[in-house]
């Protein structure tokens, strides 16, 4: 089945648990910190693929989630990572936000990877946070948030050559008899209901054709099938206009009107002049020419050509082959590449991209809120926040020497000064066995207030 639009929920794997352990072995009696780090969680990627042409893996599969990290071991063992999630999607396939419609990333190239969510970071265990002031951690890290998010996935078929007409202008014949596919073929209108792609391969060349249903008037604003399908011929280079020798009285129209729809449908889907499908390159193509005879067709192609001097024009007879190898030569030696066998193929490097912020984890930003409450944004920051158990008296220290390590202290106590003095507020609440713990200033990380009254202030 043909899908070319899907909405997807991604969620990357789940931490692993780092571990709170301690050495116990005989005759050794200076016992310590033994428990290590929990594993990542896997990421969530998406790659574009060749091979495919359809959504279809996703009609039912609609939650996609990456496999979650081991905790950690005793002995210092490192838990296992969590193995990744890899989505293969056609080329061509556009990732936006599920919920604003905003493109995050095109795949308009074979062989490109997206990092789309990233795996929760595992735990640190006890061990890990071994130094000549903290000999004996008594906690572990809790794990990180996984990432995750809702997409909305769009296909546009990438082809070299676009097959546009009216119903039954022969676009299915026509492609059956240039390439490998075999789509359905009946003497009634709308027998495609679905794009076809089918690669061509003559004298050692190749490229891809796709054909989309027939073209009405009025398909720009939905009737028939066609508006479903123009999206798939905008990565084309070359349109390929098929127009019906047996509908003689209206091939004139029936050309008009398609260039119409296609004049409209750009312009209501904010495409760029330049990349308009009104303004792509396009070759004429009279079918069924085994119903004319010579005289006849020559005089419609010229009459056409008075008419549009700079379109190249074929006319050509699925049934008795007329013209068809005439334009698969003029396919190969203006619109295609050369094959590579498969003894000479070379296994393409899959270029990767990851769309994380490419800020320094360790910047902090510190706003004044009011009331002393200061907020402090930082991606490193934040995690350990996240990961932090406040019911542990010791990680909560460690968030205090992280924040005085990062400069929040130091960027704080300088704002106070400030603040202090503006407000003409008497700093003697700063002191140890002052009461008033209810005016100490805060610091909101994430979502967490972290008040300040444990450290030490210089003002």
């Amino acid at each position: 089945m043909f899908i070319d639009e899907v909405k997807i929920h991604i969620s990357a794997g789940k931490w692993g648990d780092g571990l709170v352990s301690w050495r116990r072995e005989k005759y050794i009696p200076k016992w310590g910190p033994r428990g290590w780090d929990g594993g990542n969680g896997g990421h969530v990627y998406i790659q574009s693929d060749d091979n495919l042409n359809t959504l279809s893996d996703f009609r039912h599969k609609k939650v996609i989630t990456a496999e979650k990290g081991e905790r950690g071991w005793k002995q210092l063992m490192h838990g296992a990572n969590g193995e990744d999630t890899i989505l293969r999607v056609p080329t061509g396939t556009i990732i936006r936000d599920a919920e604003t419609q905003e493109i995050i990333f095109d795949l308009d190239e074979k062989n490109t990877k997206v990092l789309m969510a990233e795996g929760g970071r595992g735990w640190y265990g006890n061990a890990h946070f071994c130094s000549s002031t903290r000999q004996a951690p008594a906690f572990a890290e809790l794990g990180d948030i996984p990432g995750e998010r809702d997409l909305h996935l769009e296909l546009k078929l990438v082809a070299d050559i676009g097959i546009i007409g009216v119903p039954s202008a022969g676009k299915s014949t026509l492609i059956s008899k240039l390439s490998n596919v075999s789509p359905k073929i009946g003497d009634y209108p709308f027998t495609t209901l679905t794009p076809n792609l089918g690669v061509l391969e003559h004298k050692g060349k190749s490229l891809v054709l796709e054909d989309v249903p027939g073209l009405i008037p009025g398909a720009s604003e939905g009737k028939g099938l066609g508006i479903e399908f123009l999206k798939h011929i905008e990565r084309t280079g070359v349109l390929f206009h098929l127009l019906d020798l047996y509908r003689l009285d209206n091939l004139l129209s029936d050309y008009e009107d398609i260039r119409n729809e296609l004049d409209i449908f750009g312009a209501r889907h904010g495409e760029s002049s330049k990349n308009t499908l009104i303004s792509k390159e396009e070759v004429i193509i009279f079918t069924k020419g085994d119903l004319l005879d010579r005289e006849m067709k020559e005089h419609i192609v010229s009459e056409f050509q008075t008419k549009y001097p700079s379109k190249k024009c074929f006319v050509i007879s699925a049934a008795t082959g007329e013209g068809i190898e005439e334009l698969k030569d003029f396919l190969v030696d203006n619109y295609s590449e050369t094959l590579v066998s498969l003894e000479e193929e070379i296994e393409e490097e899959v270029k990767i991209y990851d769309l994380k912020s490419k800020q320094d984890p360790r910047q902090v930003n510190v706003s004044y809120l009011g009331n002393l409450l200061f907020k402090t944004e930082g991606k490193r920051l934040e995690q350990i926040v996240r990961m932090t158990d406040f019911e542990n008296s010791e990680a909560v220290m460690r968030v205090y020497d992280v924040l005085d390590k990062m400069g929040v202290v130091r960027e704080v106590e300088k704002r106070l000064k400030k603040i202090l003095k503006d407000q003409d507020i008497d700093n003697s609440f700063f002191f140890e066995g002052n009461d008033a713990e209810n005016i100490s200033p805060k610091i909101l990380v994430w979502d967490k207030e972290i008040g300040l009254e444990k450290l030490k202030y210089d003002l």
